[in-house]
């Protein structure tokens, strides 16, 4: 528990939600407010419309975004908000590992929103690699979970450091990052920030940034 509290601050409460314990620490209430406020942000927002011209024409298309299509995107993002929440806060490497394959799903739902044949190409790949990823996550978590006998973050931190500990360490950093941080790369791939919609994919930047800051406080609270 030192190493939390060297880390995030002093442990300002505990919220159990049946198995899952959160804790509240100055710097993971810090996180949830950005979230939330981003989150909120994103949910209120109208999707873009995209204009699209074509050499020799002068003629300018405009695509309009479906409701529905709209409506889905929009409770993915809100999904992932929440998500992150719980990667943040949580104490239990096996519910940050649920978290983090979350955050992943709702990621890929916010690319499955857009019915373009490319994009959903993407999709795809990006699924395959979440489906990847999650093995190395939670054979990192099962590891750790063999080699302690615990999963809680505050009696980790006072657990000694081992090589089977260090290797469950990277390959709970390689699933993470599969997991949470690549969203953004086939986001870029496809090009999405001119697909039409476009705002939702902030969504993906932002799981992205979390993800990857608190897996290293993970890592660093397992020593």
């Amino acid at each position: 528990m030192n190493e939390i509290t060297n880390l995030s601050g002093p442990i300002i409460g505990h919220i159990p939600f049946i198995d899952i314990v959160l804790y509240i620490s100055p710097f993971s209430l810090a996180l949830v407010a950005v979230i939330a406020a981003f989150t909120a942000f994103l949910a209120l927002s109208k999707p873009e419309l995209r204009s699209v011209t074509r050499f020799g024409e002068d003629v300018v298309r405009t695509t309009t975004v479906e409701r529905k299509e709209a409506r889905f995107r929009r409770f993915m993002t809100i999904l992932c908000g929440i998500a992150l929440t719980g990667v943040v806060t949580t104490g239990d490497l096996f519910n940050f590992a649920l978290f983090v394959s979350l955050t992943g799903i709702t990621n890929m739902g916010i690319f499955a929103g857009v019915k373009d044949a490319h994009v959903l190409d993407a999709t795809f790949h990006y699924g395959l690699v979440l489906m990847i990823c999650s093995l190395p996550l939670f054979g990192g978590v099962a590891m750790i979970l063999a080699n302690t006998g615990t999963l809680s973050m505050g009696v980790l931190a006072n657990i000694h450091t081992n090589p089977i500990l260090n290797m469950s360490r990277t390959l709970l950093l390689i699933g993470a990052i599969g997991e949470g941080a690549l969203a953004p790369f086939f986001a870029t791939k496809v090009e999405m920030i001119r697909a039409k919609g476009a705002p939702y994919i902030n969504m993906m930047h932002l799981s992205s940034l979390m993800v990857f800051t608190r897996v290293i406080e993970v890592l660093l609270i397992l020593g």
